[in-house]
């Protein structure tokens, strides 16, 4: 056994052979490099800790489960990829909710990166928010797009606090099954940015 300074600084490539060779302290060392990043990419889609935490952890004993079979040039790339495999099978069985505003974050953070992503995105929420009820509709683009509080848009419209909280729920339960056929696209693409 190695030294663990030793370890940090091998590269990915030497860290793989020595896994393959079942060294634990190498797999330790690639746990250690990667899964805070792989586990914040997936947070900030779910804002669930618990699924996050199983979806990494999963992904690292499906490596050391098939560390003699891999045959990995990059494992950053690999990493980058199933886990948004894993997110997307976890996203197909609808077990979670996707956070609609860590879409519009991320959207906006990565937007340097690609403002195509964030034109697609803003069309495609636009599209399905101009499909809301009116009053459903003013109440959600007060909120989220004028920052307006609760409080300032019920006495804005004239009505209680409960209903523009029951609007805004409403809004975004529809948009949340509205946006179904364009997540796996639009949260593949947000990983691959949010792990870079």
């Amino acid at each position: 056994m190695l030294p663990e300074q030793e370890y940090q600084m091998w590269p990915d490539a030497k860290l793989l052979d020595l896994l393959k060779l079942d060294d634990r302290k190498a797999f330790d060392m690639l746990y250690k490099k990667y899964s805070a990043k792989l586990y914040y990419a997936a947070y900030n889609l779910f804002r669930d800790r618990d699924v996050c935490e199983d979806l990494v952890q999963e992904l690292f004993i499906d490596l050391w489960t098939k560390r003699n079979q891999l045959n990995i040039n990059s494992l950053e790339w690999y990493l980058k990829v199933a886990i948004k495999n894993r997110v997307l099978m976890y996203l197909r069985t609808k077990k979670v909710t996707l956070d609609i505003s860590a879409i519009e974050l991320l959207t906006e953070k990565y937007s340097a990166d690609s403002q195509l992503l964030q034109r697609d995105i803003s069309r495609v929420l636009d599209n399905n928010v101009a499909l809301l009820p009116k009053k459903c509709r003013e109440i959600f683009t007060l909120s989220r797009k004028d920052y307006l509080s609760n409080k300032e848009i019920a006495s804005r419209l004239n009505i209680s606090i409960k209903t523009v909280e029951n609007q805004i729920t409403i809004a975004l339960r529809y948009l949340r099954s509205g946006l179904t056929d364009y997540l796996p696209s639009i949260i593949a693409l947000l990983l691959m940015y949010a792990l870079k």
